[in-house]
């Protein structure tokens, strides 16, 4: 077998490789001879058929088949000659074979790009530094109270916080849309579960009132079908309700799950769920700054390949999350996901060449404290521990989160990092821009 390579891009490269006539034959040959000895043949006995009759009927499917054959694994073999790992496989483009001359194809392949910078030395990074407060449980507390409130019919327009129920109807150019219409749906106002377009449409609404509210979808909304477009929704009110907040006693608690030591059982539950949640947000608001300055200094080419599956991923996720909302088939513009498949591809490449370079091995403990700190959130902890360990796929998932918090941990060791303190409400709520 010979291979010769030309470099065709930045990351291209073209596989010219020649298998020999006479592997292609012997092959053929041995196969012919497999089928002589099996044939059923009308006029023949079992495996007497003639070598010329087998030929004429056996051939072209053998020879079709060896090729597929040869050319997947001499592609294999050239891999391992000239000791190449490709990113991905772009196209085979073989020469039409010709009986007595070399197998040639041309295999087009991509690589994985070299990493202009592996490291975030005098770049800055800000860690937020934030605690949990008392006042924070408090109001946290009062907005459990609100979620939980139950609910009376009411008199006069609705307002935020307000519930109501409707029958509704949506048109895009005069005609009823998929997923558009639904009778007896009850929503709050103000919750953020409606488009606020919706939503702001039917502030001061009464029960038996009938609305037509007008507004263009997003164009970014999910739904391609509906993204950019006009549509008119005729509502009719069925009924109108205002909140009534529950008291803060041991019976609110223990309707919340908690046993024992009521509301101030409660406040330490708050807590530990807070923390956790800061905790959180706190590692991804430093992965966040690290990763966008790794892409900054990383503006490379990368494999189309892993870009597709990168865009097949994300296209799957939104057309699932359509499903269940009973939107099914929904086309989905891919291009509007090129650039974040692009900029995790990027991500990706460029942390496998920190934990290349670092050696770095998925730290053990961590993988343990993190899943028992996912634990902590439940009844029974040590089963959800158990349950994690006893599946390689889940355990893999954290596995892979683990790692890349060390490959955080490993930039900023190399970055200018200062730190800045805020308290729980700004961190976890920062003002929305104008």
């Amino acid at each position: 077998m010979q291979v010769s390579i030309e470099e065709s891009g930045i990351i291209e490269r073209k596989l010219s490789i020649s298998v020999p006539y006479a592997d292609i034959d012997r092959e053929i040959k041995s196969r012919l001879s497999d089928v002589a000895r099996k044939a059923r043949i009308p006029g023949f006995r079992p495996g007497k058929a003639p070598k010329n009759v087998i030929k004429h009927r056996y051939e072209p499917q053998i020879t079709h088949e060896v090729i597929s054959d040869q050319i997947n694994s001499s592609y294999r073999d050239a891999l391992g000659q000239e000791q190449i790992m490709p990113a991905g496989l772009v196209s085979i483009d073989p020469t039409p074979y010709e009986p007595g001359k070399d197998l040639e194809y041309v295999a087009t392949i991509e690589l994985f790009p070299q990493i202009p910078s592996a490291t975030l030395a005098g770049k800055s990074i800000e860690r937020t530094v934030s605690e949990v407060s008392s006042e924070d449980i408090d109001t946290t507390l009062e907005d459990i109270r609100k979620r939980n409130s139950d609910f009376e019919e009411k008199e006069g327009g609705a307002e935020e916080g307000d519930r109501i129920t409707i029958d509704f109807e949506g048109k895009i150019g005069g005609e009823v849309f998929e997923g558009g219409s639904a009778e007896s749906f009850p929503f709050v106002l103000g919750d953020g579960q409606m488009l606020k377009e919706f939503d702001s449409g039917l502030r001061g609404v009464s029960k038996d009132d009938q609305k037509e509210i007008e507004f263009t979808f997003p164009e970014d909304y999910p739904g391609s079908d509906v993204a950019g477009k006009a549509v008119v929704f005729t509502v009719v009110v069925k009924k109108t309700e205002r909140p009534v907040l529950p008291e803060l006693d041991d019976a609110f608690a223990e309707k919340m799950g908690i046993k024992g030591n009521g509301i101030e059982a409660m406040k330490t539950e708050i807590e530990t769920s807070l923390n956790r949640e800061l905790s959180s947000r706190l590692r991804s608001s430093l992965r966040d700054q690290v990763m966008d300055a790794l892409y900054e200094q990383n503006p490379i080419e990368i494999p189309q390949a892993l870009l597709e599956d990168e865009i097949d991923r994300a296209v799957k996720t939104v057309k699932d999350q359509l499903a269940a909302q009973g939107m099914q088939d929904q086309e989905v513009d891919r291009s509007k996901y090129t650039d974040e498949a692009k900029r995790r591809v990027t991500l990706g490449l460029v942390a496998r060449e920190i934990i290349e370079q670092a050696e770095m091995k998925v730290d053990g403990a961590k993988v343990r404290s993190r899943i028992e700190e996912m634990a902590s959130g439940y009844d029974d902890s040590e089963g959800f521990v158990n349950w994690y360990y006893s599946d390689q796929e889940r355990l893999q998932q954290v596995e892979a989160m683990v790692l890349e918090e060390q490959v955080v941990e490993a930039m900023l060791e190399t970055a200018d990092v200062t730190d800045v303190q805020k308290s729980f409400k700004e961190f976890m709520a920062p003002p929305t821009a104008a």
